[in-house]
């Protein structure tokens, strides 16, 4: 139950801080070209993401801004949202209520 609460957090936090309701703990996460995890979200609202590289970044997250050259994909690997820069580019669209 934990981790689900974690997970929860994680969205509610991500709508109310950035405003980016598809971003999951544990999504795949392309940041300026270099692929990676979703881990967290850290005090400054940006996020906590280890790249996949361990070589070249280390084996801990990184701060990331969550709309700085970021491309975000589904469980199925398909790309769901880019912002290039701080501009969105692609965003999946509203959930109907």
């Amino acid at each position: 139950m934990a981790a689900s609460s974690k997970a929860q957090r994680f969205q509610e936090d991500m709508i109310r801080c950035r405003g980016i309701e598809f971003a999951r703990l544990g999504m795949m996460v392309e940041v300026n070209g270099e692929m990676g995890t979703i881990q967290g979200m850290n005090g400054s609202a940006n996020l906590d993401v280890l790249f996949t590289n361990q070589l070249k970044h280390g084996k801990r997250s990184h701060n990331c801004h969550p709309t700085w050259n970021v491309k975000y994909f589904d469980e199925s690997g398909a790309l769901i949202a880019h912002f290039a820069e701080n501009e969105c580019v692609l965003r999946p669209a509203p959930a109907a209520a």
